[in-house]
Order: structure tokens, then sequence, then C-alpha cells
């Protein structure tokens, strides 16, 4: 994934600023300035208010869904402006009264005079032709219309096809940031879809399902060729790139579309023959590192050891004091000093189980057996946090993934 763009803060006396890098701060003016709403040292959110503002819903897609995000919108029958950050692009959707009125898109292939093209109401001499008349007072469709380059009737239909493509796009994102401001509903650009949002909603589900379904089929590193049966016709382009094959992942990048577009058209191209797709050889098998072999033929006091020797050696790698570990033994919890009592560690960071499990088997064995359990995912959970602090952040995530990983057969 992308780096996120910063915001860095600057404080010298009384005074403070902001510095945005350049992505933050496109679309910004000092005649528009923002109201900062914070949330604790962990953040704050900057809007440009409208007139009749009157709250908004800001975060991540990795959080709250698409979906989530619509059933805001529709729960409580809002009017307002829905903007969607990723990867390529910026999309927006207006709302009134929990209803898609409008929607814009800064990807080439959902702006309106692509619409035309694909639509075949428009050739690509005359869309170049209105685009060269385009002025910041003179919009594109008040060009074609007004040279009669497109009826009314057409440019309406097309601009309703635009905006219903934009939405259905949202669903097909994966990750991305979005903010929903509520306040009035537009008055101009205003356009009838075909279906209530709800429905628009559902379809974008299933939309965002069969892409699901098709890039499982297609993976990123499957290798393409030419077909049997040649290019489609028109695509003489995007077909000459097959010519020697290349991954999936670049003839994505070539294609003037979006996932569903792209993978519906792959799907197609495929069945038809045009397009022969090769699976990607897969990697050399290598031989699994010790701590990674049979888990399961281990004991849960054992694996507990081995978690400790993960990071005792992930220490001593980084050129970190093995010591640390030493400390809970030295000084343990309050009510396990009886339990630790005489417990040594080893040099590979395993503690002496056969000590513990003696300190703690005066009330039955199943009785003991759980309390050095107990025991023991305290020490290996104070070894975690205690890396935490000392090891480079991809290490110590590691190491707790392979404690989550096993913590299903700790228990």
């Amino acid at each position: 994934m992308a780096t996120r763009p910063k915001a860095t803060p600057r404080l010298a006396g009384d005074a403070a600023s902001l510095d945005l890098e350049r992505p933050l701060a496109q679309g910004l003016s000092p005649s528009r300035p923002l109201q900062a709403w914070f949330h604790g040292p962990e953040g704050m959110v900057l809007l440009q208010e409208p007139p009749g503002f009157a709250g908004f819903l800001a975060g991540s897609l990795r959080t709250l869904s698409v979906e989530e995000v619509f059933a805001h919108v529709l729960s409580g029958i809002r009017s307002g402006l829905l903007a969607v950050q990723h990867a390529t692009g910026r999309r927006t959707v207006s709302f009134r009264d929990g209803q898609v009125v409008f929607a814009t898109s800064t990807e080439r292939w959902e702006r309106l005079g692509a619409a035309l093209l694909r639509l075949g109401l428009l050739t690509q001499a005359q869309l170049t032709q209105a685009l060269s008349r385009v002025t910041p007072s003179r919009r594109i469709g008040q060009v074609l219309t007004s040279e009669g380059l497109v009826s009314e009737a057409n440019l309406y239909s097309a601009m309703t096809y635009v905006v219903r493509e934009v939405v259905l796009s949202l669903f097909e994102l994966e990750d991305g940031s979005f903010v929903f401001v509520e306040g009035p509903a537009p008055m101009a650009d205003v356009v009838k879809l075909p279906e209530r949002t709800r429905d628009l909603v559902l379809t974008g589900i299933k939309r965002a399902e069969l892409v699901s379904r098709l890039r499982r089929r297609f993976p990123d590193d499957t290798r393409v060729t030419l077909g049997p049966e040649g290019p489609l016709p028109g695509e003489s382009r995007l077909f000459a790139r097959l010519a020697d094959g290349l991954p999936l992942a670049s003839l994505r990048a070539s294609y003037e579309g979006g996932p569903h577009a792209f993978y519906t058209w792959l799907e197609e191209a495929v069945r038809g023959g045009n397009v022969a797709v090769h699976p990607a050889a897969p990697p050399p098998v290598q031989a699994p590192a010790v701590e990674g072999m049979a888990w399961e033929l281990l004991s849960a006091e054992e694996r507990y050891n081995l978690l400790l020797s993960l990071v005792h050696r992930a220490l001593r790698e980084a050129g970190k004091d093995t010591d640390l570990l030493r400390g809970f033994l030295d000084a343990p919890p309050q009510g396990l000093e009886d339990a630790y009592a005489g417990v040594t560690l080893a040099a590979d960071g395993r503690v002496d189980v056969a000590r513990l499990r003696a300190n703690l088997s005066t009330g039955g064995e199943a009785v003991g057996r759980a309390l050095t359990l107990e025991a023991l995912d305290a020490f290996v959970s104070y070894a975690l946090f205690s890396a935490r602090n000392v090891l480079p952040a991809d290490v110590a995530e590691r190491l707790s993934n392979t404690y989550r990983t096993l913590q299903g057969g700790l228990a």
C-alpha cells in the first residue's frame, strides 16, 4: 500500500502551523479556511464548513466499509456530500434525504466524455473538438448541446450513467479514506437514477463480490498471452502488449476502466479464446524453520518455551540485552512470587518448566498444570510487551503474530 501523505505540526512559541504534503494541500485555498474538530492527542479532522453544516462522519474503509457508510446515510435519511479518497483518485457522492442525486470522479473512465464515447453517443474526434472549446465558465455539457453534438436527452442519459457507475465503483474499493459532511442538499447538478439508493447498494455489493471472485481466479502474477482467436475488434493497442506475454498486473495497469470492467472483460476474453492465461509457477518449496515445524506435536508448555526462545533470539540478533527476560524472574508480578521461586532461564531463553510445575503441584495434577500454563502465559506476555519496546516494529509484530497463531493451542 502506498505511503500516506503527512501533516507535520510546527510549534514556535505561541504560534503554530501545520505543514501539509502536496497531495493533502490540493484543492485548498487561503480564501477558504478550515475548521478543526479535535479528537484528543490522536488527531483532528479539518473541514471546510458549508452553510448549514450539521455534522460529519470520517474514517478508513478498512474500518467502515462503503456499505456501512451508505447505511449511515440511508438510515438517517441524510443530505450532504460523501468524499472518498483512494490510491488512484477521488470520488464524491451527493445525497438528498438519503438518496443519491449526483456523483463525480477523477478517474478518466468515469468522466462524462468517456461515458459518451462508451455509449456510442459521440466520436473521439467530436469529443476532442468539444474539449478544445471548454472554458472555466463553459462546461463540456454546455459545449456539446449548444453545438448540436449531443441532444439534451442523450446528455442527461450519459450523466445518469456516469453517476450510477461512480457510485457502484465505490463498492469495489478495498482501501481508502472517507468523509461524509452532512448539510443542505445540492440544488444544481441533480439527476434521477433509475433505482432507489437501497437497491443501488445491493447492486454494488453484488458487483464487489463478483470482482473479489474474479480476483481470486485471476491473481496478479498470472501470465497472460494472446489467445488462439486473436485480438478483439477495436482493441489492437491493448492486445499488442500481449505479444510476448506479461503479468496480469501489467495488463490491468494499461486497461482504461475500473476493476469490475477489467475483470469481466478478461473473463469474456478468456472464454472467447482472445486471451490465454497461465498460472504463475509455484515458488520453490523451502524447508521450514525449526520453530515452524509440527506445532501440534508440542505440548502447551513446550510451545510457551519455544515462544520465549524466539523472543530471546530476536533480542540477541538485534543487539539488545537478553537480561530483559531474566528481569521477570528476578521480580515476578504480584501473586507469582512462589510460582517462580528458584526458576531459572536457560541460555536460549527457555524457562525451567519442571521447577515451575513443582512449585505449583500442591493442588493436584490438573490444577497444577492449569496454574503452570497461567504462569507461563504471564511470562510470555511480559516478554512480548518488553520486546515491543526495544525491537524494530516489524520484528515485534512478527513475534506477536506467532503468539496469536498459536493461541488456539495454548489453552
